[in-house]
């Protein structure tokens, strides 16, 4: 039973180097690296290849993150065609796709809502602390992403 936990948490604490190197990169430069991106991707994969070494489970995790990138590319270009500006960065979305590959598609729903969740919370808090907050105001997702992730994590989707 102690061995499982660690194990699971080992699993939660894995990606924290690249998902703050994310964070803090996007909070300063509004961008998040495809370099860590693929890092993430990288070790995500080796995980997922370690947990079940099977041609596969393997192949089934990189149609997962596939899927999940392709889905949210496309909400990003329904958003920027019905609102006339992009909405969610290329990077927010390999950031959603390499997280997949983590969680597999059955954690994205909760990575989305505490990612968003968070998010209003933070522009919730700024409008509170009386800032003007406004509906073309950009706000850098990938440190909710990665909020997201590691809670997708904890809960136990990897």
């Amino acid at each position: 039973m102690q061995a499982a936990i660690q194990a699971s948490w080992l699993v939660v604490l894995l990606p924290l180097p690249l998902t703050l190197a994310a964070t803090v990169t996007d909070l300063r430069a509004r961008i998040i690296p495809d370099r860590l991106n693929l890092g993430l991707f990288g070790l995500g994969l080796a995980l997922a290849a370690w947990a079940d070494p099977a041609p596969a489970a393997i192949a089934a995790r990189l149609a997962e993150a596939g899927l999940a990138a392709g889905l949210f590319w496309s909400l990003r270009a329904l958003h920027a065609h019905l609102r006339g500006r992009i909405g969610l960065g290329l990077g927010d979305v390999k950031f959603i796709g390499t997280a997949a590959v983590w969680t597999g598609l059955a954690g994205l729903p909760l990575l989305i809502l505490v990612a968003s969740t968070a998010a209003l919370a933070a522009v919730g808090l700024a409008a509170l602390a009386g800032r003007r907050v406004a509906a073309t105001d950009r706000l850098p997702f990938g440190p909710f992403l990665a909020l997201g992730l590691h809670a997708a994590l904890l809960a136990g989707g990897a």
